[in-house]
């Protein structure tokens, strides 16, 4: 995929998935059947983006917000800057809370295997997807039982590669404190692992807008973070973040199904 950056970062101012816990109190438990899997999709042209954006839409509304499904997030994104077709991607995080939910909507006619129907019948992709499992370690997905707004966010990826990912790990987890409680429009920040790349962190965060991004990157404890962050990994900081926009059908709550309960209070 191309990378697709702002003016900051914020840490400087595959077919199958490969199969590798929240501390707080409300979220799914990962550590055991809990999965997350990352997705990217590359779409053969924009109006094909769009279509596989539909597609993705209709499954997100009629079948990953039941609570059958396991389905606590459902989130998508596309990149902030796209500028030629080789840029076009689209990205999800979906955190499912038990493994046998994968299989589960693998299984399903209705939306799963129609929607892989589509995509080679009118030949969408322009390459294979790319799935990667991970596990969530600590962080937060919603600071309540549901992350709102759902829609319109701003997602930032974070990839690390550790020299040792348990004082990276251990540095981050000291650090979530000050954002739960210092920065309100930081709707998520959770981190991921994986067995099978024991060296990486995965970080996860949405954001109510760029202006809360930013302020968030030039907070004095996240600089503090930065600077004892740069000396334990091994990829460039500069360029380790990818910056997004959040589709509309995505959600991102602490309990599968939640947000069909969210709609139903709203009736």
């Amino acid at each position: 995929m191309g990378r697709f950056y702002t003016n900051y970062s914020m840490f400087t101012g595959p077919r199958e998935p490969d199969s590798d816990n929240l501390i707080e109190c409300q979220t799914p438990d990962m550590s055991s059947n809990g999965v997350a899997l990352l997705c990217k999709l590359y779409p053969k042209s924009a109006r094909k983006s769009e279509r596989v954006l539909e597609l993705l839409g209709r499954g997100a509304r009629e079948y990953y917000r039941k609570p059958e499904a396991h389905c606590s997030t459902w989130c998508y994104f596309t990149p902030s800057s796209p500028k030629t077709n080789d840029d076009l991607v689209i990205a999800g995080l979906e955190v499912y809370d038990r493994r046998s939910a994968l299989q589960a909507q693998v299984d399903d006619p209705e939306y799963f295997q129609a929607y892989h129907q589509a995509v080679k019948a009118e030949d969408l992709y322009a390459k294979g997807e790319e799935l990667v499992a991970w596990y969530q370690t600590s962080g937060f997905l919603a600071r309540e039982q549901h992350s709102i707004p759902f829609g319109g966010c701003l997602v930032f990826l974070t990839k690390l590669i550790c020299k040792d990912r348990d004082e990276v790990l251990k540095l981050l987890d000291d650090f979530v404190p000050f954002v739960r409680a210092q920065e309100p429009e930081i709707l998520t920040y959770a981190l991921f692992t994986r067995p099978k790349a024991p060296k990486e962190v995965l970080l996860f965060g949405r954001c109510i807008d760029e202006k809360a991004a930013h302020a968030h990157s030039v907070t004095s404890q996240h600089t503090a973070v930065v600077e004892k962050l740069v000396k334990l990994v091994e990829n460039d900081l500069a360029t380790s973040t990818s910056m997004w926009h959040e589709v509309d059908d995505s959600f991102v709550s602490n309990k599968a199904g939640g947000t069909q309960v969210l709609k139903d209070s709203r009736l």
